[in-house]
């Protein structure tokens, strides 16, 4: 193992160790601690309540029905009397005014002798992390009713810094010491003490707001429901109506839920022992530095692109191992794992470009004399590619050529010559390469370029297009500039296909270039070489039309066979972006291409009309070969099994 393997380990090891440390240090602190009871809360999901626990609720019908709140105490006489047959009857309702039907309310609680009544503490102190209850309000004091006719419990929640209430006191000690409501009706119901000795318990909710069996106040007053409905049950009587405010934001629903609703979640928790409690902290500091390791090893093993994926699958399946694990009854931390892969990414990705940058230099002062700075970039990702050979990729090929090039070095002396090819490959390399292009060789005053290679490109057709439409405007620029110093005009001719081609370090051992070579690079050479022939500017393959024909305006040219080939291929000519085409060059199009489908199709007058129609618009060199051609089928006409296809002799 090198010095340098050893080296890159071990900073990767003490990185990985030191955010450890550092996540740790926030764990224990609680630094993240809303963060992570937010996504914790997404665990919540519900899975049922219990038919035994039925809510009595004053919701909006029953003050329709009754009256506007509050209302005389001799209709919770009435309601008590008629759930009597009930297990358990817990009132989350406060009584801590007198008024004139308290002794109605009185003798209904002591008949019933089941009544669980609610109370609230208004003011705490905290002493040695135990919470004391400083002041409280009881319902006995005005009710009247004997201590040993009724049970009691407070009702008080506890609400984390960010609103949301997610657990309860079990137990608060004070002047008196009291159970929690929920556990007073628990008890009650089961006849034995729930054994609940924390200091602060998480409510594990089995539903959402509304998801507890729901009887209206009103029908029970009135007498809708048969008595027997309640027999054993356990019944909370409370608010469900919003307008009384009784009611809290909670981890399983964006909406709040009735502080009657909470109570029964606790019930059903105590009931069948179904309770939540938070993953400890020795093992989320364990999972810290297992995953911290995990992704320092992975980073330093892979490629990071490789790393990444399995990283991500590790956050997904420890996500979805957290959803497993809440049903029975444990909230895994997800914050803190999850931060610490992804802040250990985050430092090693740093770490390895600055240490990288070394190496970066080395490859550049190699190979920077004779690729592309795009091509290095590729062999700083991958190494691997600096040896003969290739891959097979889709890419679009690109040829471009100066027509008449040889009168124009005629007329020009040689330093002018030389200035003037410079000056226009200057211009046309500046736009491939600020288009994500590369330039694969210069063939004299010829172009080849490629887009998709060795980066990929999702649009690599559309951007070559593109890139070509913009040298024809740098060139249009160049010309009157070159008017102006007497330089004699020309144009250039250009030809694009996209296809499968062979992309790789080709040539000898000790030199070798990046390059594409196949039958659709040679196949944009030659649509290149067309252009002379149609008097056009860009011919394109019949792939480029297929995939980008509705970005860009296309004039169907001819069917050809080039040579050394087969196959026919269709061409068509750029003409392009569609929003830039005016109404002329469009009537001169459907013109054209109608004369081009008579053509194909043997009509041949119908076909001289559309051409002659079209070179009325444009003076077209295509149409007029067009007619040429047909003039000479009409003297001599081409054999039946004619199938429209060119065949171009020359390359």
């Amino acid at each position: 193992m090198s010095k340098l393997f050893k080296n890159k380990l071990v900073r990767t090891l003490i990185i990985s160790m030191f955010i450890s440390v550092v996540i740790t240090v926030l764990l224990l602190n609680g630094f993240l601690n809303t963060w992570e009871n937010k996504v914790s809360d997404a665990l919540y999901r519900p899975s049922g309540t219990l038919d035994d626990i039925i809510i009595v609720g004053i919701d909006d019908k029953s003050l329709q029905e009754l009256g506007r709140w509050p209302w005389p105490r001799d209709y919770f006489a009435k309601v008590i009397e008629n759930v009597n047959e009930s297990a358990v009857i817990g009132v989350d309702i406060s009584f801590f005014e007198q008024t004139e039907e308290d002794a109605e309310l009185a003798n209904a609680i002591k008949n019933t002798k089941n009544v669980v009544l609610s109370m609230e503490y208004t003011s705490f102190s905290h002493k040695n992390n135990v919470l004391f209850g400083e002041s409280l309000l009881k319902p006995n004091s005005t009710l009247g009713v004997p201590d040993e006719d009724y049970s009691i419990g407070y009702v008080n929640l506890y609400t984390d810094s960010d609103g949301v209430t997610r657990s309860f006191p079990p137990h608060i000690q004070g002047v008196e010491d009291h159970d929690h409501f929920s556990i007073v009706v628990a008890r009650e119901y089961l006849g034995i003490n729930p054994d609940l000795d924390e200091s602060r318990i998480l409510i594990n909710f089995f539903d959402e707001p509304g998801g507890y069996q729901h009887i209206s106040f009103s029908d029970v007053y009135n007498d809708k429901v048969n008595s027997s409905f309640f027999y054993n049950k356990i019944i909370l009587i409370g608010s469900t109506t919003p307008d009384l405010h009784d009611d809290a934001i909670v981890p399983i629903s964006n909406k709040a839920m009735n502080g009657v609703e909470i109570n029964a979640n606790i019930i059903q928790s105590i009931l069948t022992r179904d309770f939540i409690n938070y993953q400890d902290d020795i093992s989320v500091i364990f999972l810290i530095f297992i995953f911290s390791l995990i992704t320092g090893c992975l980073l330093f093993r892979f490629k990071i692109h490789f790393a990444t994926i399995f990283l991500i699958a590790i956050i997904l399946f420890y996500i979805f191992i957290s959803v497993i694990i809440f049903d029975y009854g444990v909230i895994m931390n997800l914050i803190y794992p999850i931060f610490t892969i992804l802040l250990v990414y985050i430092a090693l990705v740093v770490f390895y470009y600055i240490t990288e940058e070394r190496k970066r230099k080395w490859i550049t002062s190699i190979f920077g004399k004779y690729v592309s700075p795009m091509v290095i970039d590729s062999l700083l990702k991958n190494p691997d590619n600096i040896k003969l050979g290739g891959e097979k990729k889709n890419i679009t090929i690109f040829f471009s050529d100066i027509r008449g090039f040889t009168p124009i070095a005629e007329k020009l002396k040689p330093e002018d010559l030389v200035h003037l090819l410079n000056e226009y490959l200057s211009e046309m390399t500046s736009i491939i390469l600020k288009n994500q292009g590369l330039v694969d060789k210069y063939m004299g005053d010829a172009i080849m370029a490629l887009w998709g290679a060795p980066i990929d490109l999702k649009n690599h057709t559309e951007i070559a297009c593109l890139s070509s439409l913009e040298m024809l405007e740098k060139l249009k620029e160049l010309q009157d500039k070159w008017k102006k110093q007497g330089i004699p005009y020309f144009d250039i001719g250009i030809g694009i296909n996209t296809g499968d081609a062979i992309i790789g370090n080709m040539g000898s051992y000790d030199r070798f270039d990046y390059t594409a070579m196949g039958d659709n690079v040679n196949l944009a050479s030659r649509l290149e070489g067309l252009n002379k022939y149609y008097g056009t500017n860009i011919i394109i393959g019949e792939n480029v039309y297929k995939l980008v024909s509705n970005k860009f305006e296309m004039r169907k040219l001819d069917v050809v066979r080039v040579k050394g080939k087969k196959k026919p291929v269709h061409i068509y000519e750029l003409q392009g972006k569609k929003d830039k085409i005016n109404k002329k060059k469009q009537e001169f199009i459907k013109y054209y291409e109608q004369g081009l489908e008579f053509y194909l199709n043997k009509k041949w007058d119908q076909a001289v009309k559309s051409f002659q129609t079209a070179l009325e618009i444009y003076n077209d060199n295509a149409s007029k070969i067009f007619i040429l051609r047909i003039q000479e089928f009409m003297k001599n006409p081409p054999p039946k099994d004619w199938d429209g296809v060119w065949d171009v002799k020359t390359k």
